[in-house]
């Protein structure tokens, strides 16, 4: 037996060996080289390449950034090559090094090699530019999950061409996008606020790049007058906007030429991350230029003149003026707008631009929404005869959320006349029913998107987004320090299942669990997005339940039970009840029963709305229980991620309680009703309470203000004690029954 003295000396030479041993191993790591080989003449692929780099500098490879003119058999390193399909270097060396080429890529599709001599490589080659890019991305991913490990022989191409994110954003002070703005106070703080991102370049260079990852490529950019920031127009010079003017007062000096030259960049940069970049306005609003030239706002200007040769002039101007501006749109009916005039105003404009410019491919998109269907053909006649210009209808598909049936059935009558009349449609699918958080249900987005290709060739593709939020960067967190990122980083999750899924709706639910490990390691993964999708489907149950009379932003902000009886005239939140919930019917499309129906037991072989509640409790506590042991320090991203989840599931559990207690005050059983409020109070409070821990409130844009978490409490117990509830109910609690 080796005494004390030996052993202690043969421990010191072991971890000597040991440390030495693993120092050797991190430098032969470190030192591991892999090529990068890609055309950086492409910006795409030049972008992927980057990313690629990245990615493999995390995992503690050398890289080497190599033209794709210069790969041949002879290199004898690991490599990654992105390249089109078309490219003769890579197809042959691909052939070369035992792997087979991918055939017959369309439009942003691509395929994915992997080769094993002289070392394990991954290859992306594309139909397009956007397809490389997409493999590329791809093999990041890869990398960024799994280092160099894996085999991946496979091909992927886009299932909805068109994956758009819709954006309302203010360009100034003076001109505001669509909401409450009367005599320059506009209501709304992310709107507010949102003015000084829209012209901070690194603003929109770190949101084309990280939309490119999701797979997005359409950007749409919503506001009431956006000529007045954006051109010159000859006559009308003083119509521009000096400098931008903050709400704060803050001014930021720029010339109309450099705020011309500012969006120039910004549509260059959209174009080199796959995106095509569309305008869109309401009408009539002459923001800026009001009281100019005889130029009057609203219904008056839908007839004057001079406001008719303004907007036509200002269209005009737009065209020339950005030559990768890919399209525009509008919205009949909205401040006094008719079909006559916006034809008079832009369609015209664009009808004989593109007739002029033929090699010019252009968009014109007319969202369907008080305008008149047979005037809007007739009128816009002459563009459609164009081969350079598409002329497409758009409807708001789930009205104002989303987040509510899978497959909705608002706009029958309009598809069948989109249909008659050999048109197709893009779908505005608007979320206004998240602001704060975060949501994450991939099995409801894969059921959304087979829903909208359920409408056969009319489907042209989809934009998403708010008009009572504007998404930026955010402001509300109670911790200043978690302020300012990125808002598409923010909910980056949410975001990821959109563009992934409308991209190839079968993506495996493995890469989101990946996604959710790389960024939560310290947690169970499976059970974290296990737990935020039960946590996220409560909003939606309860906005399809009760959703028809709720349809629109104003008429329902689920986050806060709040709605506006009059649009920009009410000051002061108004709380959604429980009689509103028992009056209330279901969205068209919805296989639920109405809580009416459900009382009555005339389910109509729908599924009542009793079993919709247990339903919702039932998710929501597994929610609850799944991450109740995951711990996180504060305010670091899992602390966030783990609150949103909490969050999402304690209203999951609120809503569940209304709709039965709703349910039970239909029937007439007052008793339960009571009992179940009482419940309902408590799930609210432990609601309100965690929300109010970390956020801030704010001015809302449609429901009027949100000063803090706890300006509905009050409006929660007294659906209790009207009932006659005594006593105030516990807000600590397990179950809600």
């Amino acid at each position: 037996m080796k005494n004390t003295a030996t052993m202690s000396k043969y421990t010191f030479l072991r971890a000597c060996a040991l440390s030495l041993l693993g120092l050797f191993s991190a430098t032969i790591i470190h030192a591991e080289k892999v090529g990068v080989f890609y055309d950086p003449a492409i910006d795409q692929i030049k972008f992927a390449a980057n990313d690629v780099k990245a990615a493999l500098e995390e995992k503690k490879f050398t890289v080497e950034m190599l033209p794709l003119g210069s790969l041949d058999d002879s290199y004898a390193e690991a490599k990654v090559v992105i390249a089109l399909e078309s490219d003769r270097t890579a197809k042959t060396q691909l052939s070369k090094q035992g792997g087979n080429t991918p055939k017959g890529l369309t439009e942003q599709a691509y395929g994915l090699r992997t080769t094993e001599k002289p070392k394990k490589s991954y290859w992306a080659l594309g139909g397009d530019a956007n397809g490389a890019m997409y493999g590329g991305l791809q093999i990041a991913e890869n990398i960024k999950f799994h280092s160099l490990s894996g085999t991946y022989d496979t091909q992927e191409s886009p299932t909805i061409l068109k994956r758009g994110i819709k954006l309302n954003l203010p360009w100034d002070k003076a001109s505001a996008t669509y909401g409450r703005f009367d005599k320059g106070t506009y209501d709304g703080t992310s709107a507010q606020l949102a003015i000084a991102d829209v012209w901070d370049m690194t603003f929109w260079t770190a949101w084309f790049d990280e939309m490119a990852r999701n797979r997005y490529n359409i950007v749409s950019l919503w506001s009431c007058n956006p000529f007045s920031s954006l051109v010159s127009v000859p006559g009308y010079e003083d119509c521009s906007i000096a400098n931008v003017t903050l709400f704060d007062g803050t001014v930021k000096p720029m010339t109309i030429a450099q705020k011309i030259q500012f969006w120039q960049s910004v549509m260059a940069h959209a174009h080199a991350r796959g995106f095509e970049f569309l305008i869109f306005n309401w009408n009539v609003f002459t923001y800026g230029a009001t009281g100019k030239h005889g130029i009057v706002d609203g219904k008056q200007g839908a007839t004057d003149p001079e406001t008719i040769d303004y907007m036509y002039k200002a269209m005009t101007s737009l065209l020339e003026t950005y030559p990768n501006l890919d399209g525009f749109g509008l919205s009949t009916g909205e401040n006094g707008g008719t079909e006559e005039f916006v034809w008079n105003a832009y369609g015209k404009a664009m009808f004989e631009y593109a007739k002029a410019n033929p090699k010019r491919n252009l968009k014109f998109i007319h969202r369907l929404h008080y305008g008149d269907f047979s005037s809007m053909t007739e009128f816009f006649a002459p563009l459609r005869t164009l081969k350079n210009v598409s002329f497409d209808i758009s409807v708001k598909h789930s009205q104002a959320h989303l987040y509510s049936t899978a497959v909705p059935n608002w706009w029958p009558n309009e598809y069948q006349k989109i249909q008659e009349n050999d048109l197709k449609t893009w779908l505005t699918v608007r979320n206004d029913s998240f602001y704060y958080h975060t949501w994450g249900d991939p099995a409801f987005a894969r059921a959304y998107v087979d829903g909208m290709l359920s409408l056969g060739p009319i489907f042209k593709g989809f934009y998403i987004g708010s008009d009572g939020f504007n998404p930026t960067r955010t402001f509300f967190y109670k911790n200043k320090a978690m302020n300012g990122q990125l808002e598409v980083l923010r909910q980056q999750y949410q975001m990821m299942i959109w563009g992934r899924l409308s991209y190839n709706p079968k993506t495996p639910d493995e890469v989101f669990i990946s996604y959710l490990h790389d960024q939560y390691p310290s947690v169970n993964a499976k059970d974290l997005f296990t737990a935020w999708g039960k946590a996220s489907r409560g909003v939606q149950q309860t906005t399809e339940i009760i959703g028809r009379r709720q349809q629109f932003d104003y008429n329902w902000w689920p986050e806060g039970c709040q709605r506006d009886t009059r649009m920009g005239r009410i000051k002061k939140p108004v709380f959604i009840t429980i009689q509103d919930f028992s009056d209330a019917n279901v969205v068209p499309g919805s296989q639920f029963a109405s809580i009416s129906s459900s009382a009555e037991e005339k389910l109509g072989g729908k599924k009542s709305s009793y079993l919709v509640a247990d339903e919702i409790e039932k998710e929501s506590l597994s929610a609850l229980s799944l991450v109740e042991s995951m711990k996180a320090e504060p305010n670091t991203p899992l602390a966030v991620a783990l609150h949103n989840i909490k969050s999402m599931a304690y209203l999951g559990l609120y809503y569940s309680c209304k709709i039965r207690g709703a349910t039970f005050l239909k029937a007439k059983k007052n008793e339960e009703a009571k009992a179940t409020m009482g419940s309902a109070y408590g799930w609210w409070m432990k609601y309100t309470n965690s929300n109010d821990a970390m956020y801030e409130g704010m001015e809302m844009q449609r429901t009027e203000s949100w000063k803090n978490w706890h300006i509905h409490d009050s409006s929660v117990l007294k659906e209790y004690t009207d009932l006659g509830g005594a006593v105030i109910p516990p807000v600590d609690q397990k179950n809600t029954k």
